[in-house]
């Protein structure tokens, strides 16, 4: 008898072992509802003086608060180029990057010509990058053909930023790779605004929103203004590089601007990796835009964040979370930003 009970219990003893385990891997309410486990998701973004840094991290603060499940952190980068690697390793989920970046990604052009990266998709638009190159009041550069021979920050190895000065200024043949026609420090936007307000460099080139604290802190500091692209220049850039368009930064947008400047700029994207779980991808870009006022406070243009704008300037296929997305809020998303 005694030998039948405790056969018995080595028997439930087993049973309960193996229900234990089989159920280690999820939680249970006390109420028997299932609980997934929670998403760990990297945001890559750019240096921590410019907008990408600062949206990023009140888009993060924002998710974490308003989505279930799911703990997003953020990590600044060198920027757009570097966000691509991150992406590829799956060393990053979700990433700011220019539209020019991320469609010479996908195509396998330009820097990555020849060894395209598609690992990502398009989030979502979200506000454009504005080429701001800042020059001394009193110095004799009134055109980008006067930097030659000049000092130069055309901002930091591997960043969108980087690229946008080397095509901007290869349209007006100047070549500062290897130190050629202008003597190049690559450093990041918050070294570019101290060591140009220390007269370090004769011009500073910034990519970014209005506001843009790094080119708000020379105008500020120091008697600086920003250049006017001439309309050939712009021309030719849009003919060579279709991601830019031209745009004008209104009159006193920083201080001493007392005239509108003429320049261009590329969009600024979210973009996501492939695998990422379509539902998560949608609440993603639902709580962005019911949240707009809220990130407003760290960036401003975040106001202006419509969805009916959401792809605007894609330059590669979109996620299907973000297809479903604009389409249950009326966009047209054409087929060939479907993957």
């Amino acid at each position: 008898m005694n030998k039948r009970i405790i056969a018995v219990l080595v028997v439930l003893s087993l049973v309960m072992f193996g229900v234990l385990g089989c159920g280690s891997d999820e939680k249970t309410s006390s109420e028997g509802e299932v609980k997934k486990e929670k998403a760990y998701v990297t945001m890559a973004t750019a240096t921590t003086a410019g907008i990408y840094f600062a949206l990023g991290n009140a888009i993060t603060n924002m998710w974490n608060k308003e989505i279930e499940g799911v703990q997003v952190s953020v990590q600044s980068t060198a920027g757009s180029g570097q966000n691509v690697e991150l992406l590829a390793r799956n060393e990053a989920h979700v990433a700011f990057m220019q539209n020019g970046v991320g469609g010479d990604a996908w195509a396998g052009k330009n820097t990555f010509e020849g060894k395209p990266v598609k690992d990502f998709v398009g989030m979502t638009y979200l506000y454009p990058n504005l080429c701001y190159f800042v020059v001394s009041a009193k110095s004799d550069i009134n055109d980008l053909t006067d930097l030659k021979g000049k000092k130069i920050i055309p901002g930091p190895v591997g960043s969108g930023t980087e690229l946008n000065a080397r095509q901007i200024l290869s349209i007006a043949g100047i070549d500062y790779q290897d130190n050629k026609d202008a003597s190049a420090d690559y450093v990041s936007n918050a070294e570019a605004a101290q060591k140009f307000t220390d007269r370090q460099a004769d011009m500073a080139f910034i990519a970014g929103g209005i506001p843009h604290a790094a080119v708000t802190e020379m105008m500020t500091r120091t008697d600086a203004r920003i250049l006017d692209l001439q309309p050939d220049v712009i021309e030719k850039l849009i003919e060579r590089f279709p991601a830019y368009f031209p745009v004008e930064v209104p009159a006193n947008s920083y201080k001493g601007q007392a005239e509108p400047v003429q320049t261009v700029a590329v969009g600024n994207l979210l973009v996501v990796r492939k695998d990422m779980d379509e539902q998560l991808v949608y609440d993603m870009l639902d709580k962005i835009y019911a949240n707009k006022d809220q990130l407003a406070n760290s960036f401003k243009g975040a106001a202006n964040f419509k969805i009916e704008n959401g792809i605007n300037g894609m330059t590669m296929p979109m996620h299907p979370g973000a297809v479903k997305f604009f389409t249950d809020n009326g966009v047209t998303v054409p087929e060939h930003l479907k993957l």
